[in-house]
């Protein structure tokens, strides 16, 4: 950093450091939280000093415990920076390499016929590993229910399959981080919990941070987590889930800080582990991501800076975020799931660090602009367009129609979506994402790109199928998986196709897609045939069940 943008940056930053003090009711009103409702806990920083340290609401709604600032949050998927930190920490003692593969320290990951993942591409979310989450839904269980780390290892190791060539993509998953937590067991020869406390927290002086390794540990301080649905508060918090790598970290804000302060020590004790943490992940083809090692990189008001999101299903979300040019470090946690956690967040740090006009490096991104395609050329894309989704994204439907001479998306109730702006070579504009098309003879397809990085969504033409009865009878049947030792009953009722789990106290219908493949609960469920068109199974997120 020069002298002269320095002194800029300080001048900007001057008004809002001088009345700190009176940003309290500012703060006040973003976090306005009701009477008797669960709330938020919020710490700010600069160098190595408190800006700002404030809470709100109820920790336990049962109890009308207030929330204090040692009251402890589950993180969420901010735990998979400590999970990236132990990895590099036991390669610096030179036990292991993350150049080496995965498969080397666990034995049962299988050897993938796009090739095996490396310990780093597991740590950058590159391996191409499927996700975890729905397949323990697959095998029927829920959030109430017990998961453990050797039962979502099996689940992982079992789907023999990766979603594309490790390093073809960016794909965040918690498989990646669940398969590291075993690493560390194996290489340490301790407990993921124990390395954790002893080697992670305690060394960082993080005395309230707790991994939890049980359903029954007594946890002093903790949050309970809440949803709130139509101005009532419900318990979803997930205390069955013990498995480990990818969460299940409880903490409170200070001790946050003092695992930033702890960082910025290692950045000068330990360089070369600090760099590879905080360096960008860089794909086959040589694009560079916004993702490191357990690091999610982000711009605000022109400033670049690092950190990590967790939110969880079972009422927690959090968010930590360092400016390094600033040395501004926030952090929020909260008991409630709340999808607009990160409008707050960005309207507190708004608060700190105005917009840096004397560092406008955004890049321009603007596309090619639009070309001018005739009826019979733009008729060539009309048709019904199924993504039949993947193990992190549902099935979706839509159908492309010539209007008023512009190619337009329409749900499958006929509501208009958006309008594809077409900028050359088959490729469109959906909204501020490219769409690229394949207009093969015998079936045309679009993929969809929500991020260059990411694995495209593949749409393909369809014809919509019925059936009548008779034939939906066909489908009836036991299905049966050997590997997890569950079953799935088909049934016809009333003229609806159901599938029945958890020994039957359970029941979906299943609507028909095209043939031999049905939508289940947002997922792609396929029949099986034999050679004598006789079915023999069904497949779910990769899962197959044998008709018995």
């Amino acid at each position: 950093m020069n002298i002269t943008r320095t002194a800029l940056i300080l001048l900007t930053l001057l008004p809002t450091f001088g009345f700190c003090q009176n940003l309290d009711s500012q703060v006040d009103k973003i976090y306005q939280v009701k009477d008797n409702a669960p709330g938020i806990s919020i710490l700010i920083s600069k160098g190595e000093k408190i800006l700002l340290e404030k809470q709100y609401g109820i920790s336990n709604l049962d109890y009308d415990i207030p929330i204090t600032n040692k009251t402890v949050f589950d993180i969420g998927s901010i735990a998979k920076q400590f999970t990236a930190y132990a990895i590099l920490l036991l390669e610096k003692q030179g036990k292991i390499s993350i150049k080496e593969p995965a498969y080397k320290y666990i034995y049962n990951l299988p050897r993938y016929q796009k090739g095996n993942p490396t310990i780093e591409q597991l740590l950058n979310q590159t391996s191409g590993i499927k996700e975890v989450d729905g397949i323990a839904g697959m095998a029927d269980l829920t959030k109430n229910d017990l998961l453990t780390q050797s039962q979502m290892i099996n689940f992982i190791t079992k789907i023999t399959s990766l979603n594309f060539k490790p390093g073809e993509y960016f794909q965040y998953t918690n498989s990646n981080y669940i398969l590291l937590a075993d690493i560390i067991t194996k290489v340490s020869g301790k407990p993921f919990a124990e390395f954790m406390q002893e080697d992670v927290f305690e060394p960082f002086g993080m005395e309230n941070t707790i991994k939890k390794s049980s359903s029954y540990t007594i946890i002093k301080n903790r949050a309970i987590g809440y949803i709130e649905d139509e101005g009532d508060f419900y318990k979803t918090h997930l205390h069955a889930f013990i498995y480990n790598g990818d969460g299940q970290v409880l903490t409170t804000p200070k001790d946050i800080f003092k695992w930033h302060l702890g960082l910025q020590k290692v950045k000068i004790q330990h360089p070369e582990l600090y760099k590879k943490m905080h360096t960008k992940a860089k794909l086959n083809n040589g694009n560079i991501i916004d993702y490191g090692l357990g690091v999610e990189f982000e711009t605000h008001n022109n400033y670049q800076a690092f950190g990590f999101d967790g939110m969880i299903l079972g009422g927690f979300v959090s968010k930590y975020l360092y400016f390094p040019d600033l040395d501004m470090m926030f952090f929020t946690t909260q008991n409630t799931f709340d999808s607009d956690f990160e409008e707050q967040f960005f309207q507190l740090v708004d608060l700190y660090i105005p917009n840096n006009n004397f560092n406008n490096q955004a890049k321009n991104n603007e596309r090619e602009k639009k070309v001018k395609l005739s009826k019979k050329q733009l008729k060539l894309y009309e048709g019904s367009y199924l993504f039949t989704g993947s193990d992190v994204e549902s099935i979706k439907i839509n159908t492309i129609q010539l209007k008023n001479d512009e190619l337009t998306v329409f749900t499958t109730d006929g509501d208009e979506i958006t309008k594809l702006k077409p900028i050359g070579n088959h490729q469109f504009m959906f909204n501020d994402k490219l769409v690229i098309f394949d207009l093969k003879y015998d079936r045309k397809s679009y993929k969809y790109y929500d991020s260059e990085n990411e694995l495209p969504w593949l749409f393909k033409e369809y014809n919509p199928t019925t059936y009548n009865e008779k034939q939906l009878k066909e489908f009836e049947g036991q299905y049966f998986n050997a590997d997890f030792q569950i079953s799935k009953k088909v049934k016809l009722l009333d003229g609806i196709l159901f599938v029945f789990g958890r020994n039957g106290a359970w029941k979906n219908d299943i609507e028909p897609l095209y043939k031999d493949a049905f939508n289940y609960s947002s997922d792609l469920l396929t029949f099986t045939r034999d050679n004598n068109e006789k079915i023999i199974g069904l497949k779910i997120k990769g899962i197959v069940f044998e008709k018995v």
